[in-house]
């Protein structure tokens, strides 16, 4: 979609009152613009957030490359059974017993291309939902089919679902609060490396 054609559009839906009918028809419009999910805007933009991104084709190429980049001696949490993880987390009840988790390995139900945020909810999270939170690092699993390409689109589907809680998370922790200077894991992951699986 063309810059003058979103331009044009918000245009339009200038000048009117946000309690007229003709308002909600605009809006309305708006959302109804053509947004197609783009890979290598999706990747573009984990790039600019600080992810790392790994493309492949089989769960055999990211167990490999999880191998070779992870210390073989780190505590591993993993929600997807080809990816096995150190320790079993349904034996865990309590959260505290997490600290100390070197990675974190989830899948995502879908990715947002305009932001780079992932959708993970209690399906992709298990039983410990701060595990993303409190992990050193994130890898997470998403497949290349599963993008939508803005916020509304991703609204809309997970309106369409029965799960409960859920959250999106775009990269690994970061802040500018102070003196306006990035610093990346201030309150949660220091690394996120994103797997699409092609």
């Amino acid at each position: 979609m063309s810059r003058a054609t979103i331009l044009n559009a918000v245009r339009q839906a200038q000048g009117v009152s946000p309690a007229s009918p003709q308002h909600e028809a605009r809006m309305a419009s708006l959302l109804d613009l053509p947004a197609i999910a783009s890979l290598p805007e999706f990747i573009a933009t984990l790039d600019l957030i600080g992810a790392r991104v790994i493309r492949g084709h089989t769960m055999t190429e990211a167990a490999t490359w999880l191998r070779e980049n992870i210390p073989a001696t780190a505590s591993i949490a993993s929600n997807i059974p080809e990816l096995p993880g150190t320790l079993d987390l349904h034996i865990i009840a309590d959260p505290h017993a997490l600290d100390g988790i070197h990675t974190a390995i989830l899948p995502a139900r879908f990715g947002v291309c305009e932001n780079g945020a992932v959708w993970l909810d209690e399906t992709e999270l298990g039983p410990n939902r701060v595990l993303p939170m409190i992990a050193e690092h994130l890898f997470i699993v998403i497949h290349a089919g599963d993008l939508v390409a803005n916020m509304h689109q991703a609204y809309q589907r997970i309106g369409s679902m029965d799960t409960g809680f859920g959250l999106f998370l775009a990269g690994p922790s970061k802040t500018a609060d102070i003196e306006q200077c990035l610093v990346i894991g201030a309150h949660g992951a220091r690394g996120a490396t994103v797997f699409i699986l092609d």
